[in-house]
């Protein structure tokens, strides 16, 4: 255990990786093991990969696996007494939700259901920005994507489906 505070690890806390910073898209159980879910192309901006430490919340980690066609990167927290916040995850639904970083919430609607990624508007004045990808996006509580990128042009993103990690325990 480091000197550093060390804080709860939640959706939309901080992730790190060789100084590159991302963002908690969810907490979960994945393969028996405390993981998180963040995007992966931050990671891989730092150069990060399979096995690499990674720093949560001042927890130390390692990159568990890579689901490249969802742009993901699985987490695993090398702690078991860290202070985990699991994710509920659900289905999303078309209409208003937000993107989580840090405590700051920022407004979005879900504008379509996919079973990959869903597409987000987010008001002009509040677009999300470079490094806000792998924000959880919540609707009604309960996380329902994350995201994977933004398009400036017209406010509106993508976000990362997350049907394959839904518990049956978690409802």
């Amino acid at each position: 255990m480091s000197s550093k505070v060390q804080n709860r690890i939640a959706a939309g806390g901080g992730v790190s990786c060789r100084n590159k910073d991302a963002v908690i898209g969810a907490v979960i159980k994945y393969l028996d093991k405390n993981c998180v879910l963040t995007v992966y192309h931050l990671l891989k901006i730092g150069k990060c990969g399979l096995g690499d430490p990674v720093k949560l919340e001042g927890w130390l980690g390692k990159v568990l696996e890579i689901i490249l066609d969802l742009d993901l990167a699985v987490i695993q927290i090398n702690s078991p007494e860290a202070p985990f916040e699991f994710s509920i995850l659900a289905e999303p639904h078309i209409g208003p939700a937000y993107a989580l970083k840090g405590s700051s919430k920022n407004p979005c609607r879900i504008m379509t259901v996919g079973r990959t990624y869903h597409y987000l508007a987010f008001p002009f004045s509040t677009i999300p920005l470079p490094g806000d990808s792998g924000s959880p996006i919540i609707q009604e509580g309960r996380i329902v994507g994350i995201l994977a990128s933004v398009f400036y042009n017209n406010a509106t993103g993508i976000a990362v489906a997350l049907k394959r990690f839904h518990r049956n325990d978690q409802e």
